[in-house]
């Protein structure tokens, strides 16, 4: 079974690609809506990585990418929405994405990865290098009308 890890294309919307992530957190998107997000998030530099096998979508993770005022204006990147098919789960489609995004984040010549997950996945990022730095917060923002897809004007 081999694993091949590449960019998201466009091919992938029907591909599982939206499946893999409603195992994560429902995207409620129909393809043709979340091309029109992945449009966007490309012209906003996000990158999303997909594991592939067998030509099925098995795994996706993204990396937002943060320039800082600090560090010189120091490069970070920040990984996003990681998701596994359960049918694939501990086969090593997780760590071959993270590997991936890691590996880019050092060619964009980042200076840090960082990324929020719950207690349980602590010990899988740390098996990766990860280390726990400091406490994630959240703020719920208040709904507003229909957010669904925002292109820019």
């Amino acid at each position: 079974m081999a694993i091949t890890i590449r960019e998201l294309e466009i091919g992938d919307f029907q591909k599982g690609f939206l499946e893999t992530l409603d195992h994560m957190s429902k995207t409620d998107l129909s393809a043709e809506e979340a091309i029109v997000v992945w449009r966007v998030r490309c012209m906003a530099g996000v990158r999303t990585l997909v594991a592939v096998i067998d030509g099925k979508v098995v795994g996706t993770a993204s990396l937002i990418l943060e320039q800082k005022y600090i560090h010189k204006g120091g490069m970070i990147g920040h990984i996003e929405d990681v998701a596994v098919h359960p049918d694939h789960n501990g086969k090593g489609v997780g760590s071959e994405l993270i590997r991936h995004l890691n590996q880019l984040a050092t060619d964009l010549r980042c200076y840090k990865v960082i990324l929020s997950c719950f207690q349980d996945l602590v010990p899988f990022y740390s098996r990766l290098g990860f280390r726990a730095h400091d406490i994630g917060m959240r703020f719920d923002c208040p709904k507003r009308g229909d957010s669904r897809i925002v292109t820019p004007d």
